[in-house]
């Protein structure tokens, strides 16, 4: 990550990191890491006390909740010197949200999906592999899971699956099909309702020449939405089966032009399984 003016760098995507110089500022107890990562969720931007206590305790403060909060910021500040600011009842991380892997790991994402949309694959597997590099692990994953950080690690898991089928699909737009199959069949095991994935396990399927269990994994992907939703499958995916089942020659091109009729990663609901 590039130093930002004070010198702090952050990282949300793995354990929360805090660098500093040549360093990394070692914030060992649970309670103010969550401080922390609540004011680096919002870098730049003041929180309220009484959001950050909202967020500790959940309705059940302790009788000197604004002291003690008080306490982990004075510890914090320790640490990390002026660049947490008190403003008027509120705290501040001072540290742009620019500075952040976060920021980093989405400008890449929208670089690699745009090159997608542009079918430039080669320049955009690229982008979308130096987005994932940015990972050390699930995001936010050392952090006590309050409201806030729940719900920022969740979005920032599902821009990474975004990530992950965007690459994907590249490999098997690209002529490489079999070298996407093992993630993909491990993804839709894991993700066992999102079609998405189930159909570009499909078309990876039928490119490496395997038809049948191409067809096979659309049956397990219906018996999964019905038994477990009371669903077909969407169109995008019925229609990708019926070509399937047909040999449609369409479904062969490998040569980078778009096919309007194949489901991407945008197209057709999406569920975690």
């Amino acid at each position: 990550m590039p130093p930002t003016s004070h010198g702090v760098r952050l990282g949300l995507l793995g354990p929360l990191q805090v660098l500093r110089g040549d360093g990394a500022v070692a914030v060992t107890a649970p309670k103010h890491r969550a401080v922390l990562a609540i004011l680096a969720i919002n870098a730049g931007r003041p929180v309220s006390a009484d959001r950050i206590a909202e967020e500790l305790w959940q309705g059940s403060e302790p009788k000197f909740a604004r002291k003690t909060l008080q306490g982990y910021v004075w510890r914090l500040r320790r640490l990390l010197g002026d660049d947490l600011r008190t403003r008027q009842g509120s705290y501040e991380l001072s540290v742009a949200s620019e500075e952040t892997d976060v920021v980093r790991f989405e400008r890449l994402l929208a670089d690699g999906r745009r090159a997608v949309r542009d079918r430039q694959l080669t320049q955009a597997r690229a982008r979308l592999e130096a987005a994932l590099t940015l990972w050390r692990g699930p995001a936010l994953a050392d952090v006590p899971a309050t409201p806030m950080v729940r719900a920022h690690a969740g979005r920032l898991e599902e821009a990474r699956l975004l990530a992950v089928e965007a690459v994907l699909r590249t490999d098997v737009d690209l002529g490489r099909p079999a070298a996407a199959i093992p993630e993909l069949r491990e993804l839709t095991l894991t993700y066992p309702a999102r079609e998405p994935l189930h159909a570009l396990l499909m078309l990876a399927l039928y490119r490496a020449g395997r038809q049948a269990e191409a067809l096979s994994a659309y049956g397990v992907l219906r018996a999964t939405l019905i038994a477990d939703h009371g669903l077909e499958p969407g169109r995008p995916v019925q229609e990708l089966h019926r070509r399937i089942l047909a040999a449609d020659p369409a479904l062969d091109r490998t040569d980078g032009r778009p096919d309007a009729d194949q489901p991407s990663e945008s197209i057709g609901r999406v569920a975690s399984g």
